[in-house]
């Protein structure tokens, strides 16, 4: 017997004359594998730089560290969260140890042996330099233009000072008590493990590491591991506007052709029409990823000692852990105050910086292919008006994943490949693509209009199309597709 499913919650739905009913295909008549919500994902250490300038700090700092994360990342927090600017003063050490952030593993890797220095970044280029260079001389220099300048690079010298990268890292073999433990890599990653074989390696350490190596690809499950820093702003809609137009604003002083100030003034229309009335919680973020690979997994499983014991004294001394600068994005979010909701201010302000990180998120998903999640696939049947049953594709991701339809989804499927050495990597093959259909997108969105999270059913998700009906099966999972 079929089970009824809900409507789906996106109010597209409730006009919908082709979803009359929804019912759920049981996996083991239509497909290869269950679905299982246990699959490797990212795991995302969230921090804040908190700024004493900033209105309403104590709200935002307290819905920072109260916000749950999308359950779409793997939650990586440590203890460490908030971080203070103010305290941090930029050497020209600390520049030459961001020039070495921004380097691939494979340069990071070259440095470390040569000792050489890392090349120069422009994080910010000469152009952005030279326009806050301008506007500074011609202001007061405010905590606000100094921190937007110099955020990535204190973000750094934090992330180095308090060993952000290696509590990453102890966070994935260490328990609470700060005993070795593999629970977090079995929970994350040993899911293809029959219940015999964990048994079987429980009982011998050699047995126990060749399951690892067999079953889970340590390489992924460290190396998608993020730390992102945000600093959160609460401004008016003039304030907003003002931080848009700011570049804009600079560039047109420095062009002397007046292309420049044509283009401003079209600007400031756009962004003026766009931008509503009221309140703007702000964040801008920064994005870092945890450096692991083969050399390193290799570099790690040599740390036990003639007794098979975990040498903790040879791996406080090495040298595992160190993180790489991604990128930076911003992102705001309106708090709808007056006659839109009968919230308080304090209220609104919490819900939108949950909503302002989910929406910065989102926009590293998009930007950064490094950050790129994968989903499971679901296979869903609905009955159309005229009671046929049609089979469809479904995910758990929504308007809180940045979802608005039309994006691409890759279908991908995993294989374990084994090397010449024995050990075992695990693939992603692609097998087709499919489309979010835009009448049909999930809104999952901890948004102020709600006033919180949405229906956690297992029956909310979003709808994706494809050619063929039968090409694909629950236990396969999507990514999405960069645009070009």
């Amino acid at each position: 017997m079929l089970k009824k499913l809900q409507p789906l919650r996106n109010c597209a739905l409730a006009v919908s004359a082709t979803l009359m009913t929804m019912n759920l295909v049981q996996a083991q008549n239509l497909d290869k594998k269950v679905v299982t919500d246990k699959y490797m994902r990212n795991s995302v250490c969230m921090l804040m730089m908190e700024d004493a300038s900033v209105p309403q700090k104590e709200i935002l700092r307290d819905a920072f560290l109260n916000a749950e994360l999308n359950n779409k990342y793997n939650n990586h927090n440590l203890k460490v969260r908030i971080m203070d600017p103010d305290q941090l003063q930029l050497t020209a050490q600390d520049e030459a140890a961001f020039n070495l952030a921004c380097t691939t593993t494979d340069q990071y890797n070259e440095l470390a042996k040569s000792g050489g220095p890392a090349p120069k970044q422009n994080f910010y280029n000469e152009n952005m330099t030279q326009i806050l260079r301008l506007i500074m001389a011609e202001m007061s220099q405010t905590v606000d233009t100094v921190i937007q300048l110099n955020a990535a690079r204190m973000a750094n010298k934090f992330i180095i000072e308090q060993g952000i990268a290696k509590q990453c890292v102890d966070k994935w073999f260490f328990d609470e008590q700060g005993q070795y433990s593999e629970a977090l890599i079995e929970e994350r990653g040993l899911l293809e493990a029959s219940a015999a074989e964990i048994d079987i390696a429980n009982a011998s350490l050699a047995q126990h590491q060749k399951l690892l190596r067999e079953k889970c690809d340590i390489n992924e499950l460290l190396g998608n591991t993020f730390v992102v820093v945000t600093r959160f702003s609460y401004k008016p809609k003039d304030g907003v506007i003002d931080d848009r137009l700011l570049p804009l604003e600079a560039a047109a002083q420095l062009d002397s052709s007046g292309q420049s100030a044509m283009g401003l003034k079209i600007a400031k229309m756009g962004i003026k029409a766009s931008v509503g009335a009221g309140y703007y919680v702000t964040v801008d973020s920064y994005l870092f990823r945890l450096r692991w690979n083969e050399e390193l997994t290799n570099e790690f499983y040599s740390l036990w000692n003639e007794n098979g014991e975990f040498d903790r004294e040879k791996y406080e001394a090495s040298n595992l852990a160190s993180l790489q600068f991604i990128g930076n994005e911003r992102a705001w979010v309106r708090t709808k105050a007056g006659i839109f909701t009968d919230k308080s201010e304090e209220e609104l302000i919490r819900l939108a910086a949950v909503d302002a990180v989910d929406e910065v998120l989102a926009k590293f998903e998009r930007k950064y292919d490094q950050f790129k999640t994968k989903t499971p696939l679901y296979i869903r049947e609905i009955e159309d008006k005229k009671g046929k049953m049609q089979r469809v594709y479904g995910a758990r991701i929504g308007t809180r994943d940045g979802l608005t339809g039309g994006e691409v989804f890759e279908v991908l499927e995993k294989s374990i490949d084994t090397l010449e050495n024995g050990t075992a990597r695990i693939n992603y093959k692609k097998k087709g693509e499919l489309v979010v259909d835009k009448k049909h997108v999930w809104d999952n969105t901890f948004s102020t209009l709600k006033g919180g999270n949405v229906s956690t059913s297992e029956n909310d998700m979003t709808i994706l199309t494809g050619k063929d009906k039968n090409a694909y099966y629950e236990g396969q999972l999507l990514r999405m597709k960069t645009k070009k």
